[in-house]
């Protein structure tokens, strides 16, 4: 919108600049007997024009061009001007001026004696024309003031002229039936408070008529109601977006792009947004699970199953000895141990309803006390196996020490849903940080999960 509102501008002051300066016509009616008499080597300009245009002119050779006479002939203004001749003064262009007229110019070459006589007229005047310059121009007058009705009569009579040119007056009749259109349409838009509609057909109009100032102010009123209206739809559907009322906002959006609103590509992403919601809503495309593994019990897994294309997944799961771990009750010799899960990664449909799911992962652990290089916990009869020899003091230093243990740990698996409810089945694979590790982190786990679908 706001680069037709240019473009439109910019046609106006093109034909206001246009129109503000009108052309003179020039005929030449100089006949081969005329000659001027002078006692040296001069020559003499004639020329001829209406006297309510009064001329001024200029000589690219002489010092002035003044005339030397000027007389009245019926309705005319007669200018005679002399000028001398010879090689020096080839080339000379006299240059005809009158306010409101763009300038003219003649190139004359002159001989000695020579008269040469010129006739200029407006090609718009509306007297002594002819009868269809005159209706057409008179016509066109009335267009200008945006008299539309008088200028259609005005080429209706020019119908009748004997001297009319029927292809350019069929053309200015089709120009005048489309301004009355143009003014009529917008004005039913408008009452019916459409200022799209409306705006565009006041610019057509415009288009024809630069002068047309009530169309011109009816353009400017649109514009701007037109602006406020797509403002405030635009923030009645941000205001629904954001409180999660899609069916509304959705409504609203499509409204801003249906208008063309100069936010109407951020509407069209909302839209898109909220599609995208509403279809995975309808097929309950997300999943949340609660997710049992040994030794982490507590878990979580959240992710988005699609229909159609690729989601995502995120999971983790740990034990009640992490909130032991926090309250500074583990030690040495302990047989469980503070440990914690995380994965995230990709869901991808098999056949409805089941999708599988990968993506990397990692995993943590943590125990107790100061073991030697290539000497760590591990098992032996649901308790740790003292490897060290140390004495209860040792031991009690021991507790003060915390370690960490860590784990590469990609997981796949399958999931599950029916309406609202879904399951999920997952391998979890352990790789050490620290191979002598191994057996303490294990080296896989299952994990399952039942939840919802919504």
């Amino acid at each position: 919108m706001q680069k037709r509102n240019l473009i439109a501008a910019l046609l106006l002051i093109v034909c206001s600049t246009a129109f503000s300066q009108k052309k003179l016509e020039v005929e030449d009616k100089t006949q081969s007997t005329d000659v001027y008499s002078s006692e040296g080597n001069e020559a003499a300009v004639m020329i001829r024009c209406d006297r309510s245009i009064p001329l001024t002119f200029a000589s690219s050779m002489d010092k002035s061009a003044d005339p030397f006479r000027t007389e009245l002939q019926g309705s005319d203004s007669v200018y005679y001007i002399a000028f001398p001749t010879g090689n020096r003064y080839r080339g000379r262009v006299l240059t005809i001026m009158s306010p409101g007229y763009e300038q003219k110019e003649i190139s004359l070459d002159l001989n000695p004696k020579a008269l040469l006589t010129f006739a200029l007229s407006d090609p718009d005047a509306i007297v002594g024309k002819g009868c269809y310059v005159e209706h057409r121009n008179k016509a066109q007058l009335e267009i200008k003031n945006s008299n539309y009705e008088q200028a259609k009569d005005l080429f209706e009579e020019a119908v009748m002229c004997s001297d009319v040119d029927t292809a350019e007056n069929n053309a200015n009749r089709r120009m005048v039936d489309s301004l009355i259109y143009y003014r009529s349409m917008g004005e039913n838009a408008f009452k019916l408070l459409d200022y799209k509609t409306a705006g565009d057909y006041y610019e057509k109009a415009m288009m024809l008529n630069p002068y047309d100032n009530y169309a011109s102010n009816r353009f400017s009123v649109c514009q701007k109601n037109y602006k406020d209206e797509c403002g405030m739809i635009y923030n009645r559907a941000e205001f629904c977006f954001n409180e999660k009322d899609y069916v509304k906002a959705r409504e609203l959006y499509q409204q801003v792009v249906d208008k063309e609103c100069d936010n109407m590509l951020m509407a069209s992403d909302r839209i898109n947004i909220i599609d995208a919601y509403m279809t995975a809503k309808k097929n309950h495309s997300r999943v949340i699970t609660y997710e049992y593994r040994k030794d982490t019990p507590v878990g979580l897994s959240y992710g988005k199953y699609n229909m159609h294309k690729v989601g995502g997944f995120i999971q983790f799961d740990f034990n009640n000895t992490v909130f032991d771990a926090m309250r500074s009750e583990c030690k040495y010799g302990d047989t469980k141990f503070p440990e914690f899960n995380t994965a995230f990664g990709w869901t991808l449909k098999i056949v409805n309803p089941v999708w599988i799911y990968f993506g990397p992962g990692f995993t943590g652990k943590m125990y107790y006390g100061t073991y030697m290089e290539d000497n760590y916990p591990g098992y032996k009869d649901d308790k740790i196996e003292d490897q060290t020899g140390m004495d209860e003091k040792e031991i009690k230093e021991a507790n003060k020490k915390s370690n960490f243990a860590f784990a590469i740990s990609p997981v796949v698996g399958v999931c599950a849903k029916y309406s609202y409810f879904a399951v999920r089945l997952t391998y979890q694979y352990r790789w050490s940080i620290k191979s002598e590790l191994d057996d303490f982190m294990g080296k896989s786990r299952i994990s399952f999960g039942v939840g919802v679908a919504f």
